[in-house]
């Protein structure tokens, strides 16, 4: 089956939906498949693309949501 950019959009977004409503959701590429139903290449893709626009890391082989470092500034 060859992806659409609608396609592609759909998946993204469905994507860092599930991450976003569950902030502890950590998953291995293999779960990320079953989970989204998609080929590795497509996920794997997919969490690319989420993780280059800082809304996934990756760590220990799951793919996690972001969570910038806080940096503290003491006041003057």
């Amino acid at each position: 089956m060859t992806a659409t950019r609608a396609r592609i959009e759909n998946l993204v977004t469905r994507i860092q939906t599930d991450y976003l409503d569950q902030p502890t959701l950590a998953l291995t590429l293999p779960a990320a498949q079953t989970r989204f139903g998609l080929d590795e290449v497509t996920c794997a893709g997919v969490l690319g693309a989420l993780v280059d626009a800082r809304v996934l890391t990756q760590r220990d082989g799951a793919y996690s949501q972001y969570f910038p470092r806080v940096t503290g500034r003491r006041a003057a």
